[in-house]
């Protein structure tokens, strides 16, 4: 029985895949990660995480504070835009509180449905426009009003006695939103 030639070992030239491999990896080529390595590659990933991960934290919830403000903001423009679309009373009630209970209320205040117009309270069938809740975290408080009433031109229904500043705060930054007695809102912060 004849043996065949044993097939020649691979051409390794300089653009030979082999040749790249070897001077990339060495001779011996890649074996894989060393055990310390890898304990310092896990060691770097663990001191990021523990920078970035308390200032992500912080920057979530100034962002949430921040929409919190905007849509308070959003619901002062509603009010007034509504007021003067459906010629009647709107109504925009804040309720004062923490994350849950602090709330911000849009609702025609025409009367409807056997309710009194222009009271300032939701009563009878009165249609809502929003229910906005202030999200965990976030506080909503009122200066001095906490009712706050536009009448069919987009003013406040009590001139100047109708308007208000209501501050919404996560007890580290606070915005301050402004109702003018022209219907103009104004939102300023964070301080």
């Amino acid at each position: 029985m004849m043996r065949s030639r044993p097939e020649e070992a691979p051409v390794r030239g300089w653009n030979s895949p082999f040749r790249r491999a070897e001077l990339l990896f060495g001779e011996r080529g890649w074996r894989g990660f060393t055990a310390i390595e890898l304990v310092v590659v896990i060691a770097v990933i663990g001191l990021l995480l523990a920078v970035a991960v308390p200032s992500f934290n912080e920057w979530r919830k100034n962002m949430n504070l921040k929409a919190a403000a905007r849509e308070v903001v959003s619901s002062f423009q509603l009010a007034r835009l509504e007021a003067a679309r459906r010629d009647t009373t709107v109504t925009c009630s804040v309720t004062p509180g923490g994350g849950g209970t602090g709330r911000c209320t849009v609702f025609v205040d025409n009367g409807q449905g056997g309710g009194t117009a222009g009271d300032g309270v939701r009563n009878g069938s009165e249609p809502l426009l929003r229910d906005m809740t202030m999200p965990n975290g976030v506080s909503l408080s009122a200066s001095t009003l906490t009712t706050y009433q536009l009448n069919s031109r987009g003013f406040t229904a009590n001139g100047t006695a109708g308007a208000g500043t209501i501050t919404v705060t996560n007890g580290r930054r606070s915005y301050a939103v402004t109702l003018t007695a022209a219907g103009a809102v104004q939102l300023s912060g964070p301080t």
